[in-house]
């Protein structure tokens, strides 16, 4: 999987979950085989898929380390497998995350490793796929009060602030490069999570570490959002996004800033919850009631 390594190039391991995902994988394999940096290698962590997904990345990428878990073990539970063996591998410096539902571009690899180093974490710019010129919500900031992305982007048009690399708070693990030495020190992800919001906490603690996380716009990766689990749209997003997002805030917050988040959060879910049962999308009411449910009852994990 690319040329022979330089001496100052640092070996990255790509790491991607997959879960049922043969209807985007060929997008996905394409154009990782179309990427120039010279010492990378791909980790596919399968979720149980029934349909060959694992099969297709063995077939088309034979250098690939491919692990199949027998069920679904979540975003955080899969990366968390693959991770452990990573850091067994002295020789590998960094550990990309790389969603199955993006399409890197040939050079995006080579801006992400030269900002980085063995206390920064580097972010690409990411669009949503088939639109050009629009980004997605990949890098950015967190509002703690409220639990959002603060000045949210997605959907949002670039600008020239989007052009040149800065620090950032927070990205989310669809793309981001991370030093494998952070994983040593901050820990793995949180398997409380199982999936959405890992990749803030991840951030949060990193960042509290030591960490530096940057955004490198000559790094670019196109993500169709949603085509992995479904987005906020469906029942699977919202369930795990009711509960997952208290949850977070109750870890890295005290107890004042928390009931005041909390009070704002029950109000304003009470109002989506009112305005999905007037769409007639009654399944996503019961998810979210589902989630906040299981937040306040301590049901973390895959939903039981």
């Amino acid at each position: 999987m690319g040329a022979a390594e330089g001496v100052s190039t640092p070996r990255i391991a790509i790491l991607t979950v997959t879960t049922n995902a043969a209807a985007h994988l060929p997008a996905y394999l394409d154009a990782l085989e179309r990427v120039t940096y010279p010492a990378w290698e791909l980790w596919a962590v399968d979720n149980g898929s029934r349909d060959g997904s694992a099969a297709m990345v063995r077939e088309r990428m034979p250098g690939a380390r491919v692990l199949e878990n027998g069920e679904n073990l979540g975003f955080t539970g899969a990366c968390n497998r693959a991770l452990r063996e990573i850091l067994a591998r002295p020789d590998i410096g960094y550990v990309l995350f790389l969603n199955d539902d993006t399409e890197v571009t040939p050079g995006f690899l080579e801006p992400l490793a030269a900002l980085a180093d063995a206390r920064t974490l580097v972010a690409p710019k990411t669009y949503l796929a088939g639109q050009p010129g629009i980004l997605d919500d990949a890098a950015g900031a967190f509002d703690w009060w409220r639990g959002t992305w603060r000045r949210r982007v997605l959907g949002r048009r670039e600008g020239p602030a989007d052009c040149y690399p800065h620090a950032i708070e927070t990205a989310n693990l669809s793309c981001l490069l991370v030093p494998a030495g952070a994983f040593r020190e901050v820990g793995l992800l949180d398997d409380a999570f199982f999936v959405y919001y890992d990749d803030t906490d991840f951030c949060r603690r990193a960042r509290a570490a030591g960490y530096r996380i940057f955004f490198e716009p000559r790094s670019v990766v196109y993500h169709r959002k949603g085509a992995t689990l479904g987005g906020q749209a469906s029942a699977f997003g919202c369930y795990y996004l009711a509960r997952n997002r208290p949850y977070l805030i109750r870890k890295h917050r005290g107890l004042l800033p928390f009931a005041a988040f909390f009070a704002y959060y029950a109000a304003t879910r009470a109002a989506r919850m009112g305005l999905w049962l007037g769409q007639g999308r009654a399944d996503l009411a019961r998810a979210t009631a589902a989630g906040m449910r299981d937040f306040v009852l301590g049901r973390m994990g895959p939903r039981r």
